[in-house]
């Protein structure tokens, strides 16, 4: 039986290929959270995938792909420079089309509304925020 995909693996991994984005960042796409020895750091540039639940698109349907909705934070050391980051990801994930990554199949990335920018409430670090939809298949292939 065909192992599940790891849907923030395969974005994380989409963003570290992308070279525009992999000039900015280098490896310091994460997915989940921010790890602890990279907070020490901070703020630079670095970015985030998170699960953010959502409406599946494919809800009553025996197909086995799915919708994950999913959370883009993007951190810098200014403002500016944190949208910046952003709009970078933006690009690179809204080109993603029927791409194998990581072992997942990705029919489309799309953003799921505006996005948002703001301060840490703890650190006060500089970050740009956004959400997007991925649509792909629930197996590795």
């Amino acid at each position: 039986m065909a192992e599940d995909v790891d849907i923030i693996g395969a974005v994380t991994a989409v963003l570290k290929a992308d070279a525009p984005v992999e000039t900015v960042l280098g490896t310091r796409v994460f997915g989940g959270e921010l790890p602890a020895d990279e907070a020490q750091h901070m703020p630079r540039a670095a970015v985030v995938i998170r699960p953010s639940g959502g409406v599946s698109n494919a809800q009553g349907s025996n197909v086995q792909h799915d919708t994950q909705r999913f959370d883009l934070v993007a951190y810098g050391a200014t403002p500016s420079k944190a949208d910046s980051l952003r709009r970078k990801c933006r690009r690179a994930l809204t080109n993603v089309e029927r791409l194998t990554v990581a072992g997942a199949l990705i029919h489309w990335i799309q953003p799921a509304g505006g996005f948002s920018s703001g301060r840490d409430g703890d650190a006060d670090w500089p970050y740009a925020f956004q959400s997007f939809q991925i649509y792909h298949a629930l197996n590795e292939v």
